[in-house]
């Protein structure tokens, strides 16, 4: 039992850590109650409330119970107590806390204030590691309290927790209400409740109740255009990746039996006819979230061969052809695109991915007549690979046509220290300090770079402290900063700089 609850505390620690440094009720005592609420007994509740502000609960506490001591048949004493509970669990106390939250329930049964401390108690059980008395105590808030705020949010912690242990059914029941039970959602529960159930009934092979769950969706969000069979096909090919993570190794081989039984579905729905052009190509993207890669190939040939014109279809199927290491076809494709230009720029890409960079020069290269009014950026593509494949000063004068400043020039002086031209490397860099001022910083740094490449240790360290210093408040000063501690043993403070004590 120690071995499980210690195992569900792993899982759960992070998400609850986070929830758990929230409040679990409102900040402040709501306007209603407040009305009712007597001139000294709003006094001595504003004096509590001040405190809370100020996030001094030793404070608040004192506050609070000082309320209760004056007023304790007051319409707010409830509130007060799960408050005194609420600032002993920021406090850190938590099995402190759990025993001020049950005294709310004792004392005050009938209030809403009961259930958020039932809430609290839940929570602080779970940050406890123990899940079982956790659900044991969110299952009571769900019972009693099913439509407030704290009871749809103990209700989606009893899912995580039934989730986590395997007990799917229970999740199910409670994961069927968040998706479409009538209750107050402070946290889009409903819209993420919706999608996980949905989830659920794609990854067990149940499209019909699939599909429930999106009209379901359609009714409470009367405003959407797209009529139910698309949100079906639209959810499935967004939903379908998730699956593998959820189910592991056993969800990844079941992708295409899933896809395969949802694209069925949704060609066997009456409105399916009416919107086939766009349906078949949703039925391709969710092909490719199931990697079945030769129907996925097959359909996007089919699609093409029916709207030839559209260029976006190809460059898809193109680029799947490419995924699949057929590069021939692929390019095949990409010439009979209508935009020439694109379809250069991806053929040329293609034998990158090839491995064929030469090819994708040449070919960047002959554009450069083709297309006058494209050369910026294609000089700036070329200068790109002409630096990769170490072809420096080819690379240096495309980059001086790109027009990219001042990136282009970073880029040269890159190209510049790889021919450990070092000196040109730092003019360049000054050249973007003068004129470029938000690049400064960086310009600044890299210059101390090239001085260390080029064996002047010295010009390389007061060129790091000078970073440090003019450029005190950016990453570029702590990136300085560890230079000079790590390769040069040299601390730099606000006062200035000294060498590491010798040990």
């Amino acid at each position: 039992m120690k071995k499980a609850t210690f195992t569900l505390r792993r899982l759960l620690g992070a998400a609850l850590v986070i929830l758990l440094s929230l409040p679990c009720s409102q900040a402040k005592l709501s306007s209603d109650r407040w009305g009712r609420l007597t001139e000294e007994e709003r006094h001595q509740m504003t004096s509590a409330e001040h405190y809370i502000d100020q996030k001094d609960y030793k404070s608040a506490i004192n506050e609070y119970e000082l309320f209760l001591q004056l007023y304790g048949k007051s319409d707010a004493a409830s509130y007060a107590q799960f408050m005194v509970a609420e600032c002993t669990r920021n406090l850190g106390k938590i099995n402190t806390s759990i025993d001020e939250f049950r005294n709310v329930i004792d004392y005050f049964p009938d209030s809403i204030d009961a259930g958020a401390a039932q809430y609290s108690i839940g929570l602080a059980l779970a940050q406890g590691g123990d899940a079982e008395k956790a659900v044991v105590a969110f299952e009571k808030v769900v019972e009693k309290w099913p439509k407030e705020e704290f009871g749809a949010l103990a209700r989606s912690q009893a899912c995580t927790i039934y989730w986590r242990i395997g007990q799917v059914e229970k999740w199910l029941t409670h994961i069927k209400y968040l998706a479409t039970g009538d209750y107050a959602d402070p946290g889009n529960l409903h819209a993420d409740s919706q999608r996980r159930l949905f989830l659920h009934y794609l990854s067990s092979n149940q499209m019909s109740d699939a599909f429930e769950v999106i009209e379901v969706f359609r009714k409470k969000n009367p405003s959407l255009t797209k009529d139910s069979l698309l949100t079906f096909a639209d959810w499935t090919s967004g939903e379908l990746p998730k699956i593998p993570a959820l189910y592991g190794e056993k969800g990844t081989k079941a992708l295409p039996v899933i896809a395969a039984s949802a694209i069925a579905f949704i060609e066997k729905q009456p409105g399916y006819a009416k919107q086939k052009s766009e349906l078949e190509l949703i039925c391709v993207h969710i092909l490719a979230a199931a990697g079945m890669n030769d129907q996925l190939l097959k359909r996007y040939a089919m699609l093409v061969n029916q709207s030839p014109e559209n260029d976006s279809l190809r460059s898809e199927y193109a680029h799947n052809l490419c995924s699949a290491a057929k590069y021939e076809e692929a390019r095949l494709v990409y010439r009979d695109m209508r935009n020439r230009y694109a379809a250069d720029c991806a053929t040329a890409e293609s034998y990158l991915q090839e491995g064929k960079s030469g090819r994708t020069i040449e070919i960047y290269q002959a554009m450069l007549a083709k297309y006058s009014d494209k050369t910026v950026d294609i000089h700036w593509r070329l200068g790109q690979l002409l630096q990769q494949s170490g072809k420096y000063p080819e690379a240096i004068a495309s980059f001086q046509q790109s027009e990219h400043e001042p990136q282009a020039l970073f880029s040269i002086a890159e190209c510049q220290a790889s021919m450990k031209q070092y000196d040109a490397a730092i003019q360049t860099m000054v050249g973007v300090m003068n004129f470029f001022k938000s690049s400064a910083p960086d310009a600044n740094y890299r210059i101390a770079g090239y001085q260390a490449a080029s064996g002047n240790k010295d010009a390389a360290i007061k060129t790091l402290k000078s970073v440090c210093i003019k450029y005190l408040n950016t990453g570029v000063a702590g990136r300085a900063h560890q230079d000079l501690s790590l390769n040069y043993g040299i601390d730099v403070t606000l006062g200035g700089s000294s060498k590491k004590e010798e040990p």
